[in-house]
């Protein structure tokens, strides 16, 4: 059984709309749908998101630095889905080290918009 984890990003606060119309809530419900399309398992502890925190900040996204500690000493999940690299972040040398990282991990990274 291949386990799924999920990272979902916007930059933007959207607070005056329902967690059900919010980016975020969306990107997680795909990225679930998507999973379950490829026959993977999402457990909710494997689900990462940062809501209204820029893509240029790396070191105050709790979302991403928990995904990035769960690597550690090895994942319980084999690959993570979201829906563009540029979820991941906004500098590009930073994204290729967390993409290095994932690598390295063994995690496989899928972007479910581009089915890739």
């Amino acid at each position: 059984m291949i386990v799924a984890a999920i990272y979902a990003r916007k930059s933007s606060d959207q607070g005056g709309l329902s967690d059900e119309a919010k980016s975020v809530t969306r990107q997680i419900e795909h990225a679930s749908a998507y999973a379950a399309r490829k026959g993977w398992t999402v457990a909710e502890e494997h689900v990462y998101a940062d809501d209204g925190i820029s893509g240029a900040e790396f070191v105050k996204r709790p979302g991403f630095l928990r995904l990035m500690n769960a690597l550690k000493p090895r994942p319980r999940f084999q690959v993570l889905v979201m829906s563009e690299e540029s979820r991941l972040g906004r500098e590009q040398i930073e994204v290729a080290y967390a993409l290095k990282q994932l690598a390295q991990a063994g995690v496989r990274v899928w972007l479910y918009l581009a089915d890739r």
